[in-house]
This record gives structure tokens, sequence and C-alpha cells, in this order.
């Protein structure tokens, strides 16, 4: 992991855990629980707050930032275990109005611990590795680009030369056509700023009508992949469980579940088709055909996309980036519950087979 990258998650965990975020909440929480601490019912709504804001770190892929900076030191804050003494307070469901004041304040109290040494410890290890931070991506930003990454999580992406050679020679060609089906400008060979390790991260310089539109093309089509993945591994099974083996009614819900993952790809395709210039739409089908497919099989392959930086007064485009963080990091888990059945039909049906030859 490069010195930015540290730097890049040491931000956001500051961000998402410090001042004006869950540390502000937390200790408005026991100051007002302290204040009101024979209103049953208060104490109880403060119970759900803090559970739906300890969902959010959760979606927001906080676990893994913190897990990645703390290695080796204090204790990382341990979502899953405030999540679990929480519920475990609405479980008992107690009409001593004391008794649930007492568990609940015990419960901030270690929070607000736990995240006052986290977040000391993360401004420790800021200062200690700031005099050596790399290049900052701002001297590549201008008024009119933006810096991007095209990010490569899947293992079979990454495993080895040729299939990451594959994968960089299908998005020079995506980005190419994109380009051409998207706007007027004579398109550009990407340039590569910069390749993180890891989870490959390849930091590419596009222009900013390219980067956002192409934005919010992975939103539209990871927000119907994570529809997807959230009916089949939380609303089918449940439902049809209530079918009692009626077989007209499971016919449905297969029929169903096969539209929803093809409306990933519609979706993707509809998106394209908004964006291309009109003048030239007929002439771009395809191109769009193409760039649909390639841009598909990355989504569902679980790999994706993110903008670093944009122009100053351009800058509300991050409420999109921050849309499809949030979405991206609800599909990975819910990926994760899939069968592996499942997980095999997503791979032979959208992903195309890595060539024998021909992939320089």
């Amino acid at each position: 992991m490069t010195i930015r990258k540290i730097i890049e998650l040491i931000d956001i965990l500051k961000s998402e855990l410090g001042k004006g975020k869950l540390q502000t909440r937390i200790q408005d929480y026991k100051s007002t629980i302290d204040n009101n601490s024979s209103n049953i019912l208060l104490l109880k709504e403060i119970v759900d707050k803090t559970i739906d804001d300890l969902l959010e770190l959760k979606n927001n892929d906080v676990p893994n930032a913190l897990n990645k900076i703390l290695v080796g030191k204090i204790t990382p804050f341990d979502i899953e275990k405030h999540k679990k003494k929480l519920f475990e307070i609405l479980k008992k469901n107690h009409s001593d109005y004391s008794i649930i004041y007492n568990e609940l304040n015990t419960v901030l109290t270690e929070m607000i611990a736990d995240l006052n040494s986290n977040l000391e410890e993360i401004e420790k290890i800021r200062k200690i590795i700031l005099p050596f931070e790399e290049r900052d991506l701002s001297e590549f930003q201008g008024d009119e680009n933006a810096i991007f990454a095209l990010i490569f999580k899947n293992e079979k992406s990454i495993d080895n030369l040729k299939a990451f050679s594959y994968e960089l020679k299908n998005w020079d060609k995506c980005l190419f056509l994109y380009q051409q089906v998207v706007t007027d400008e004579t398109p550009k060979a990407f340039e590569i700023i910069e390749v993180e390790q890891g989870s490959i991260e390849v930091i590419i310089n596009l222009s900013f009508e390219v980067a956002e539109k192409l934005l919010d093309v992975f939103t539209a089509g990871m927000s119907s992949y994570s529809a997807y993945l959230a009916y089949k591994t939380i609303v089918k099974e449940n439902l049809s469980k209530t079918f009692n083996g009626n077989s007209e009614l499971l016919e449905l819900e297969e029929k169903r579940e096969k539209l929803m993952l093809q409306n990933v790809k519609e979706t993707v395709r509809k998106e394209l088709k908004k964006q291309a210039k009109k003048d030239k739409k007929e002439a771009q089908e395809k191109k769009i055909e193409e760039i649909t497919r390639l841009l598909t099989e990355h989504i569902i392959k679980g790999n994706t996309v993110k903008l670093l930086s944009a122009p100053e007064e351009k800058e509300e485009v991050f409420d999109k980036e921050n849309e499809r963080k949030t979405l991206y990091n609800k599909s990975l888990e819910d990926y994760k519950k899939l069968d592996k059945a499942t997980k095999l039909f997503l791979l032979e049906n959208f992903i195309k087979d890595l060539p024998e030859d021909d992939y320089e």
C-alpha cells in the first residue's frame, strides 16, 4: 500500500469516526440519556439510532479500512461487538428504565473510549507518515479534467500478468469507444498516473465530462446489481417459503430473478444510450453494445471505479461518488452471502473467458 493510499484511508476514517460524525453523535447520545434517564421511549430510540450509525459504518467499509491502518497497533473499533450489545438491550425489552439506562450508558461509554483511542492512534500514524507523502494528485488536477481510479479486486483479474494485461487492454478499448460515444472531443489514450498495490488501482487522467458520465454509468449499473444481490440473498428465499410448493409462483420468482440480473446489463445500456451524442446515436449502436458488455463484466466481477479528484468548482460530483461507494460496499457484503452455484452462474454467463493469445 502506498503512502498516498494510507493517507487517503486515514482521511476517510477521520471523516467517518471523528468530529461531526460518529464521535460527535455518540457523545450527543450520551448527553441526551444522562438528561433523560427515566424516559424509556427515548432510551430505546437512542439504541435504534446507535445501531443505524454502526450499520452505516459497515456499509461504508470502515472496518476494512481500520484493519488496514491499525495493523499491529491497538484493537480496531469493533462494530460487531458494540452492535451485539445494543441488540441484546432491545431483545431483553426491559420495562425498568433504570436497567436500560445503565446498560446503554455502559455501551456508549465503551464506544467513546474505543473511538478516542482509535482516533488518537490514527492521528499518530498520520503525523509519522506525512513527511514521506508522495506526489499529490493535485499537481495533475486542472480545470477540465478528473483523476479517476479503475479498481480491480477480482482475483482472476489480477492473479497473473496475462489476466491483468487483458483487463487493461479491454479498458483501453472501452474508454476509447466511450469517449467517441459521449463527447465530440478527439478520443485520447488514457494516461496512467499511478498503480496501487493489493487490490490493484490504476489511477488515470480523464476529461471531467467523460469521468462524470462514466461515474453515472457505474452508479446506475451498481444500483441494479445491488438490487439483484439483495433480492437473491434476502427476499427470494424468505418469499419462496411462503409459496408452499406452488409451482406457478416458484416459476414466476425464477423468471423475476433472471429479469433482475438481465436488468444490470440493460441499465448500463440504457444509461449509455442516454449519454450518447444525439446526432450519432444510430451509428454508435455497436460501440454501445461493446461498452455495455465490458462495463457490465467489470461490475459483475466485483471490480469498480472511483473518482479521486475533480475541479474545485465541480466538487458536488463527489455526492455521486459517495452514492457509488455505498452501493459497491453493500454489493460486496451481499455477494459474500451467495451460494457457490450462483457465483459460478454469474461467472459463466457474464464474464468472457481470457483469450489464449492476442492480449498484449
